[in-house]
C-alpha cells in the first residue's frame, strides 16, 4: 500500500472518530432526557413512593441521619452535606426514573459517609473556578511575550505552561467528576436491586448510563471546542 493511500485511509478514520465524539458532545444531553421521559411514564410494580424508598435506605444505610428536604425547583434533587433534596414533583412519585434518580443521590451520600471523593472534587472545582480566571490571561500574555523576543521568551513560555497546567486540571477534574458519577450509580443499583424487577432493573441500568454519557459530552465539549462546531462548555 503506498504511503499516499495511508494518509487517505487516516484521514478518512479521523474524520469518522471526529464525528463520533462530535455526536456524544451534542447529542448525549437530548437522548438522556429522551430516556428520561420514557422511563418517568412507568411506575413500578411494587407501587413504592420516592419517600418511601428514601425513608427505608435511610434507616438501614445511613440510620436515618439523612436529612430529607423538600423544594419546590423542577429537577432540583441532589445530595449535599448530609441532606438530600428532594423537588416536590419527585418527592411523591413512584415512577421509575424518580427513584432511579434519588438512588443515584443516595450513592452520593453513600460515598461522602465513607470518604472523600466529593470533597476532593468540590476542593478541585473551587480551585479550578478561581484559576479559571486567569486561564486566557495567561495564554494571551504568553503569546504575546514569545512574539517580542529573546528577553520575553522564558516568561512567555513559563505564562503558557501554566495555561495549559490550568486546562490539565479542568481534564482531570471532569475525568473525577465521571469517575465519581459511576461510583454513585454503581450504589444506586445497589439500593435499587430489591425493589424492583429484573426488567425495571435492566431499564435503570441503562438509564444511568445515560446520564453518566452527558458527563462524557461535557468532557469531550472542552477537548473539542477548537473544531467550532461543539457546544460550548464550562471549564469548571
Amino acid at each position: 500500500m503506498s504511503t499516499t493511500w495511508i494518509i487517505i485511509i487516516c484521514v478518512i478514520a479521523f474524520a469518522v472518530l471526529l464525528c463520533f465524539l462530535l455526536a456524544i458532545a451534542n447529542f448525549s444531553y437530548d437522548r438522556f432526557m429522551q430516556r428520561y421521559k420514557e422511563i418517568d411514564k412507568i411506575p413500578i410494580q411494587s407501587g413504592m413512593t420516592t419517600i418511601e424508598f428514601i425513608s427505608q435506605i435511610n434507616y438501614y444505610v445511613f440510620q436515618n441521619k439523612l436529612k430529607i428536604l423538600q423544594i419546590s425547583q423542577v429537577a432540583g434533587d441532589a445530595y449535599g452535606n448530609g441532606k438530600l433534596f428532594l423537588s416536590t414533583r419527585t418527592i411523591n412519585s413512584n415512577s421509575l426514573a424518580s427513584l432511579t434518580i434519588i438512588a443515584h443521590e443516595l450513592g452520593h451520600a453513600k460515598q461522602d459517609i465513607e470518604g472523600g471523593k466529593l470533597k476532593r472534587l468540590k476542593f478541585l472545582r473551587y480551585l479550578g473556578k478561581t484559576l479559571g480566571f486567569i486561564l486566557p490571561l495567561c495564554l494571551i500574555t504568553g503569546i504575546i511575550l514569545l512574539f517580542l523576543g529573546e528577553d520575553y521568551f522564558t516568561i512567555g513560555l513559563i505564562l503558557l505552561g501554566v495555561g495549559v497546567g490550568i486546562f490539565l486540571l479542568a481534564l482531570f477534574n471532569k475525568l473525577l467528576t465521571i469517575s465519581i458519577e459511576k461510583d454513585a450509580s454503581s450504589k444506586a443499583i445497589i439500593f435499587l436491586k430489591d425493589y424492583l424487577t429484573e426488567g425495571e432493573l435492566r431499564k435503570a441500568k441503562r438509564f444511568l448510563k445515560d446520564a453518566r454519557l452527558t458527563y462524557w459530552a461535557d468532557f469531550l465539549r472542552i477537548i473539542l471546542g477548537w473544531t467550532g462546531i461543539s457546544k460550548k462548555s464550562k471549564l469548571f
